[in-house]
Order: C-alpha cells, then structure tokens, then sequence
C-alpha cells in the first residue's frame, strides 16, 4: 500500500504538534505583532510629544498615520483632564476665598450697624417711615462705613443726613437735589465720572438710600479737603455750592444768611456726639 493508501483505512496521519494551517498561524502572528507594535508606538509617540519630538508622519503611510493619530489623541485627553483638574481646584480655592470674604463683610457690616446704634443714628431715624427692618440696618451700616472709608466721622455724617433730609430717602428740594443727602445729578454724574465709572443716572436712582450714602459722603469728603478742613466753608459748600463758599467773606450778610446751614448741621452733630454719653449716664 502506499501511505495515501494506508491512512484512508484507518490509519490515522501522524500529529505534528507545534504547527497548523500555514495561513492562519500567519494571520495571528500578523495580528499579534501589529498590537504589540501599535502600542509600543502609540506610547513612543505619546512620549515623544510630551517632548515635542513626535513629526506628522507620510501622509502614505496607513500603519504610520494611524499610530500618530491615536498617539494625539490619548495626549491631548491627558492634557484635557490634567486642565480640568486644575479648573476645578481653582474654582474650588475661589470658592473658600468668596466665603470667607463674605463671612468677613457680614461680620463687619454687623460692627457698623452696631456703632451706628451706639452714636444714636436709630434714635434719630424713629420719627420715618419711610425706612424700614433690614433696608433701615442697612442704611445704618452704610453710614458708619462710607464715613470710615472717606475719613469722615460717621456721627457728622448723620448730623448731614437729619438736617438734609430728616432720614427721609425720598426727598427732592426745590432745586431738584434727591434722597438722605440731597445730591445733585450733575454733581452725581461729576462724582462718578471723577471715579471713571461711566455709567448713566437718572434722579431716580438717587432715592437709593446706600447708593445716596455713598455718593454724599464722597461729595463732603472732597469738599473738606478742598477747603483745607474748613468744616464751615466746607458745609457751606455741600448747601451752596463751592464758588459761593469760596467766595463769601466772613462778618457779610450772605455769610450770615449761608451760615445757618453748617450751625444747624454742628447742632445735629453735637447731639450725635452726647448721645453716647446720655445713654451711659442712664
């Protein structure tokens, strides 16, 4: 028999072990050695542009474009992550700073509202109506802290307000003057384009008693030291204007007549300043 012969009756072919099929051994070692050559690629190319050493590869090149590609896409993913990480540990840094900055601004806006209880300004403030709970605290604290932040004492502050205004942050004088202390648009607009704030106003925000505080204050202050701490000429400057106070001689008619203002606001002020005094004495 011929050994074609003898295998077709029953005897079987020998077993070769350690080898198969031709083609299909070739076909899983082709596609063992394009993984392993697609990730040792992909982690040089990754390294490589960590470095900035990584080069576009022939466009021709399927093998070659493919690895780069992927080598792209796992750096810019680390480098997507690694931003977001820092985002977020800013956003949360920025968070703890905003917090402890508004803990810091209730605790002071509290320290003002309690000064301005102790110089008396609620005292004064009972006889309106038109301020009340939290707006009238908040009104309070303004004082004591435009006075503070323009170097001004907040009880000769309140002293303007009650004379100006009796608290009442809704009053227009006859010549168009608006809220606690009667500030002039004009004056308003020169005020805030003195501080390049471009911004537009209308008399009616003027009866927004903070905002009122705020610019009134800044007006005084400008005023005392225009005048060299003249607190008279000063106040006579806050009623009449800064030429006719400048102007006005002392011992005159009109210094008289333009006098009374600055008396009636150093009386106001006189009794800001017992009041503290009075009520320690009860």
């Amino acid at each position: 028999m011929t050994g074609a012969a003898a295998w077709g009756v029953g005897v079987s072919p020998p077993v070769i072990r350690g080898r198969g099929p031709a083609g299909r051994r070739s076909a899983a070692s082709r596609r063992r050695s394009l993984a392993l050559a697609l990730a040792f690629a992909c982690g040089a190319s990754a390294s490589g542009a960590v470095l900035g050493l990584v080069k576009r590869p022939d466009p021709d090149d399927r093998f070659a474009n493919l690895t780069f590609t992927t080598a792209v896409a796992v750096e810019t993913a680390r480098n997507a992550n690694e931003r977001a990480r820092r985002a977020e540990g800013d956003l949360s840094l920025a968070t703890s700073r905003i917090q402890a900055l508004s803990v810091a601004g209730a605790e002071q806006e509290l320290a003002d509202l309690r000064e301005a209880e102790r110089i008396g300004v609620s005292r004064f403030m009972k006889d309106g109506t038109a301020l009340w709970g939290d707006e009238r605290r908040r009104v309070m604290a303004a004082i004591v802290r435009e006075a503070r932040r323009n170097g001004l004492d907040p009880a000769l502050v309140a002293a303007v307000i009650q004379v100006e205004s009796h608290f009442d942050p809704f009053a227009v004088s006859s010549a168009g003057a608006c809220g606690l202390m009667q500030v002039m648009p004009p004056t308003a607009r020169w005020l805030l384009e003195k501080e390049s704030e471009r911004v537009k106003i209308r008399p009616a925000h003027l009866f927004n008693p903070v905002f009122n505080i705020e610019l009134g204050t800044g007006y005084l202050a400008h005023l005392m030291s225009r005048f060299d701490g003249d607190l008279t000429r000063a106040l006579i400057a806050y009623n009449a204007g800064p030429r006719v106070a400048r102007s006005v001689q002392r011992g005159t008619s009109a210094w008289r007549r333009l006098h009374a203002y600055p008396r009636n606001v150093l009386a106001a002020y006189k009794s800001f300043l017992l009041m503290p005094e009075q009520v320690a004495a009860r």
